[in-house]
């Protein structure tokens, strides 16, 4: 299950993620969008280790802003790592 969850979120689109960021109210302009959904699928390991999310967080940050990125991180926590915890 966490192999197919993987490959979820690895062939995850732009429309779905948009879909995601209007659940969490998260607002960022498409290209920035782009670059975020990048991030989270090319950094699957630091999503499942809390160790490692702060890396996440901070190329986020850089992107965004601080309020922004806490609330990317909401929706890192309780939809993409619960996916990845199975």
């Amino acid at each position: 299950m966490r192999d197919q969850n993987n490959e979820y979120i690895s062939a995850l689109k732009l429309e779905d993620f948009k879909i995601l960021l209007k659940e969490f109210d998260i607002e960022m302009d498409e290209e920035t969008q782009r670059m975020v959904l990048s991030i989270i699928k090319n950094n699957q390991f630091a999503l499942v280790h809390d160790q490692y999310q702060f890396i996440i967080e901070n190329y986020i940050k850089k992107l965004t802003s601080e309020f922004t990125c806490q609330k990317v991180v909401v929706l890192l926590n309780n939809y993409f790592k619960p996916l990845l915890k199975v």
